[in-house]
């Protein structure tokens, strides 16, 4: 007797229905871990973009002087008269930019970053007791805590804060005012 040999010419509905269990399986296992990682990338670009954000105000106020000589008192902080709080070029020390937030972030000179839309940079200034800096002052005590704060969309992704003190402006740099914007030069 002979075997008949039977030939395999289809799939069945069985097999296929199974096929596609499997892969439906692998999908959902593979985007529930891309998913978070695509979240992370997103998360680590944004505080990156923040951590510079804040950097780079913060190279700029050190640059300030600590007080302002033409101040009615040492222990106002904020705008003098005659600075421009939209134009940063025309502050000259370190508490002008106490209150200060933009949004999107500007540049020194008045000019926003349109690409960043939605975030916003702010600062605040406080004098601090000297023996304890993580208290709050209401009169000058030689010592400022400076405070930048980054926000994209309302959420923080940037908090820095910095003490400055007034022996600082004996050091022997001065500001100047030059058209190419140097500031900061060193005394001689």
């Amino acid at each position: 007797m002979e075997l008949l040999k039977q030939s395999r010419k289809a799939i069945t509905l069985a097999e296929t229905v199974i096929s596609i269990l499997l892969i439906s399986f692998v999908l959902v296992s593979t985007l529930q871990i891309v998913g978070p990682i695509s979240r992370s990338s997103s998360l680590q670009a944004d505080r990156l973009v923040a951590a510079n954000l804040a950097s780079e105000l913060a190279e700029e106020i050190s640059t300030k002087l600590f007080e302002d000589d033409a101040a009615a008192s040492q222990d106002d902080i904020g705008i003098d008269a005659g600075d421009s709080v939209i134009n940063r070029t025309n502050f000259d020390d370190i508490d002008d930019y106490n209150n200060w937030s933009s949004s999107p972030p500007m540049m020194s000179y008045g000019v926003a970053n349109t690409s960043l839309a939605g975030w916003t940079r702010s600062v605040s200034v406080k004098h601090v007791l000297v023996n304890d800096p993580s208290t709050d002052s209401g009169t000058y005590t030689g010592l400022k805590k400076v405070r930048i704060q980054v926000h994209k969309e309302g959420v923080l992704h940037a908090d820095i804060r910095s003490l400055h003190s007034h022996a600082a402006d004996n050091l022997g740099f001065v500001l100047t005012s030059t058209t190419g914007g140097k500031q900061g030069q060193q005394d001689n």
